[in-house]
């Protein structure tokens, strides 16, 4: 995927935004209005960041798609954002009164040699039984979820979409996105979500 040469970025407490999800948001702020102007005209992208102590984004966030948008009469805007990639946003061309990143992709770019595959399957497999142990209240609306992830083949949505759904700590879902081997990912994922009662 070729990513825009600079995004506007989005900084949220408690909020890591994982490719493979939807964002529903509500934006107001007129900074966060003046971007999503700016995106709309462009890319229709931009990027959500987790924020951190004294206000300062992480340096790891979620590239996301603006997939529907509609303005209301007093100038706020609901939107649904599609995650596409999870990218470093240490290159800020502006900060005020929005911060401006030139968007930097994490992939896991080594070769998987087949001994990685049987071990991503077990982990899987791990991941899945671990899932299966979690109460989770109707509510929720996450058991249509855990059906989908039973038959769900790509590791890499896979990952994303269980720490996206199921876990809490948004500590430990930043630690997630900001790994690139997808190994580790999933081995992160099985402690993670082993300790979830």
């Amino acid at each position: 995927m070729t990513l825009p040469e600079q995004v506007g970025v989005m900084v949220l407490p408690q909020t890591v935004f994982f490719p493979h999800h939807l964002l529903p948001l509500r934006i107001f702020e007129p900074r966060y209005r003046e971007m999503l102007a700016q995106a709309l005209e462009g890319s229709r992208m931009f990027a959500v960041a987790l924020e951190q102590p004294q206000k300062r984004p992480s340096r790891v966030g979620g590239l996301g798609l603006i997939r529907s948008c509609v303005t209301q009469p007093d100038g706020t805007s609901n939107l649904i954002l599609q995650g596409l990639a999870r990218v470093r946003l240490d290159h800020l061309v502006q900060v005020r009164p929005y911060m401006i990143a030139a968007p930097e992709p994490i992939e896991d770019t080594r070769p998987q040699p087949p001994a990685d595959l049987v071990v991503h399957d077990a982990l899987v497999a791990k991941i899945l039984e671990h899932l299966e142990k979690i109460e989770i209240p109707p509510e929720a609306g996450l058991g249509e979820m855990k059906k989908f992830l039973r038959h769900l083949e790509d590791h890499h949505a896979l990952v994303d979409l269980v720490a996206g759904c199921f876990l809490r700590d948004p500590d430990n879902r930043q630690k997630i996105l900001e790994t690139a081997c997808l190994t580790e990912r999933l081995r992160l994922l099985c402690q993670q979500i082993s300790e979830i009662k």
